[in-house]
């Protein structure tokens, strides 16, 4: 199977600290590759963009070999992202309650 070149565009911009977030690697490499790549559909893939606790395991483990980290690292930009969304969301339910 031919391996895309973008992986390695999405894997330097992590190494390098370019990429903090999950949804960023959508920057470099189409939701479409990607989902076709992980036998999945680019639904699927927008949906995890923004509803990240529905992100398996399994897919957080293809997605780090796709790409050629450690599963770690991806596990670690999924949950950045995640903590993230769940900070934004305490603010706007906070800000709503005045």
């Amino acid at each position: 199977m031919h391996k895309d070149n973008r992986y390695d565009v999405i894997k330097t911009m992590i190494e390098a600290g370019k990429i903090t977030e999950f949804s960023q690697i959508f920057q470099y490499a189409p939701k479409s590759v990607i989902a076709a790549d992980l036998n999945s559909s680019t639904r699927r893939l927008t949906r995890l963009s923004s509803h990240l606790s529905t992100l398996e395991i399994g897919e957080i483990s293809a997605i780090s070999e796709l790409i050629g980290v450690k599963m770690d690292v991806i596990y670690g930009i999924v949950e950045r992202q995640f903590l993230s969304q769940r900070t934004d969301t305490s603010k706007k339910e906070k800000n709503n309650s005045y």
